[in-house]
């Protein structure tokens, strides 16, 4: 799934205008997707269609009674809808109003985009339309193939988002109120579960790292008490529990309260050691 800059969604009677807009956004160094191919309907061609809508920052359409006809051009519209994609309508010619039945295109301003005298005009500001928070159309192209890709392969937690990507995934998710286009329901759902999965992963990692010290401290244990029992005073065993029990209490409270983050385990570890002080320094002499 590649991405682009603009899909170009239209009517094949539209072609020869299509052509000239197409070229014109090729020469301003703007990567345009367009299918030329008046071919019959096939999964196979309707998913690269799928995968382009999805994978272009910008959805231009351009509008004429035949674009509203033609039930490919309606179907590619909903894509684009679903996507939240920047919608740019293109008026270049009149056409019956009454057969728009998109709410998007509806409510959008639409570029007059005529050839002629004016079209240098119009096509600068269609360019400035374009270009408008690009970068952020791109992240949410980008993030939108990411969450259809996982989507398509029954939400695998293979490709969920980690590291670094999630962290700049959280962060704009945080600062898009004012943005354009919103995030979708399956891109908000995709971070979801990319976060579950995160900590999932974080909190399989700390178990066994918390077994490990448990494993180790109880070795510990058995070397300390076992093996030089009989020649250990009661005093020395105490002594020797500064050894041991850092460990062990680390690994027992990581189990229990530090599952999903290790500072708990530390805490525990930290009272655990301040209480055996206590003991040590002002209990056991008195015994």
């Amino acid at each position: 799934m590649a991405l682009t800059d603009i899909f170009i969604s239209y009517s094949r009677r539209d072609s020869e205008f299509v052509k000239q807009l197409t070229e014109r956004l090729q020469n301003a160094s703007l990567d345009v997707w367009v299918d030329w191919e008046d071919i019959p309907y096939s999964s196979n061609w309707w998913d690269e269609i799928s995968q382009a809508v999805t994978g272009a920052s910008a959805f231009v359409c351009v509008l004429s009674d035949d674009y509203f006809k033609s039930d490919t051009c309606r179907a590619e519209l909903k894509l684009a809808e679903e996507a939240n994609k920047r919608i740019i309508p293109v008026y270049y010619k009149d056409f019956d109003r009454r057969l728009n039945n998109s709410n998007a295109v509806a409510k959008t301003n639409w570029l007059l985009l005529q050839t002629g005298n004016n079209f240098g005009a119009s096509f600068e500001i269609l360019l400035d339309t374009l270009n408008a928070d690009l970068d952020w159309r791109k992240f949410h192209s980008r993030l939108q193939m990411r969450a259809s890709e996982w989507a398509q392969k029954g939400n695998d937690s293979s490709y969920h988002l980690f590291g670094q990507d999630l962290d700049d995934v959280i962060k704009k998710l945080e600062h898009q109120q004012d943005k354009s286009p919103q995030f979708t329901t399956l891109q908000l759902n995709y971070v979801e579960a990319s976060k579950a999965g995160a900590r999932e992963l974080v909190r399989k990692q700390l178990r066994g790292f918390y077994w490990a010290a448990l494993a180790y401290s109880v070795v510990q244990i058995f070397v300390i008490y076992f093996w030089d029992f009989d020649s250990m005073s009661e005093t020395a065993m105490i002594k020797m529990s500064w050894v041991w029990l850092p460990g062990l209490s680390f690994a027992l409270g990581g189990l229990t309260v530090g599952r999903h983050k290790m500072r708990r385990a530390f805490i525990v570890m930290a009272v655990t050691m301040a209480l055996f002080a206590v003991f040590y320094s002002v209990v056991w002499p008195l015994l």
